[in-house]
């Protein structure tokens, strides 16, 4: 009985780690609703698929501009930020989620940037794993993209601005037209 209540903790512990999503690392609803929205756009993205960047490591780049926007760029290749602020979380094999951390910067005393980027700190893992992939990728680099929010009243979000390859498909992830 004990060996089948193991396999059975095994199982359910292995479809527990393959469903995170960007709810597990951020306190905000709302952004993490957004970075969610970048993230599925990977699976569906014409050009993703197309040019097989989705055999390699993804990660969606989460930036602050200030206290109440940030932006989300999805990239596989290494990152040009200063190694030190950035918080790397893992979906799944091949999908990650870095965080800029600006809190040293002076917007980042602002309380609503406390509370607009509170992480989750119990899943930040070391970056050096995924360092090491993104330096093995041969495919080359993903396009140019930027998702752009705004946060209003600390509750909703919305999308400021973007450019982006595949603009329609990620118009209909954000505003839930595949339903």
């Amino acid at each position: 009985m004990k060996i089948l209540q193991f396999i059975l903790f095994l199982v359910l512990t292995g479809i527990n780690a393959q469903s995170k999503d960007a709810s597990d690392f951020f306190k905000s609803h709302s952004v993490s609703r957004k970075v969610n929205n970048a993230l599925l756009f990977i699976d569906k993205s014409s050009t993703i698929i197309l040019n097989d960047y989705n055999k390699s490591v993804i990660y969606a780049l989460v930036v602050p501009n200030h206290e109440n926007s940030f932006s989300v760029t999805l990239q596989n290749q290494l990152p040009s930020i200063d190694k030190k602020q950035l918080k790397c979380f893992q979906i799944s094999n091949n999908k990650f989620v870095i965080f800029v951390d600006k809190s040293e910067e002076n917007f980042a005393q602002n309380v609503a940037y406390k509370k607009n980027f509170e992480l989750k700190t119990k899943e930040i893992i070391s970056c050096d794993g995924l360092f090491k992939q993104l330096k093995s990728n041969k495919l080359p680099k993903i396009p140019a993209n930027v998702f752009a929010y705004s946060i209003f009243e600390e509750t909703f979000v919305y999308l400021e601005d973007f450019a982006t390859f595949d603009a329609l498909q990620y118009l209909q992830i954000e505003y839930d037209l595949n339903k």
